[in-house]
């Protein structure tokens, strides 16, 4: 199942997505919690380097991916009128996403 995972993610953006997804799930489970404030979330962004390390370039491309399309889908595809709990969720996890990404593509040649 994991092979045909792999193959197929080369051809198919939802099947990388879906891989990105499972990546993102495991990593996430292992690192302390996001905050979605840049300094309070240094040592999880330091655990999440170390991560990357362990990941193969295929991996890594499906990691980008998924991170791209939530950052996406948070810009873009958020209601226009939203409360106020509703926008800090947004901005939060912009944030997260946002900072997994730089790092992320820090550690991608």
């Amino acid at each position: 199942m994991l092979m045909i995972t792999y193959v197929l993610s080369f051809f198919s953006q939802k099947a990388r997505l879906k891989l990105g997804e499972q990546i993102w799930n495991e990593l996430d489970s292992k690192l302390p919690e996001a905050v979605g404030v840049i300094e309070d979330d240094k040592p999880r962004m330091e655990q999440f380097s170390k991560l990357l390390d362990n990941l193969s370039r295929h991996r890594k491309k499906a990691l980008k991916s998924r991170l791209e399309q939530q950052i996406h889908d948070f810009e873009y595809c958020f209601p226009d009128l939203r409360t106020g709990s509703e926008e800090e969720y947004q901005r939060k996890w912009l944030q997260i996403f946002n900072e997994h990404l730089r790092v992320l593509k820090s550690k991608t040649p």
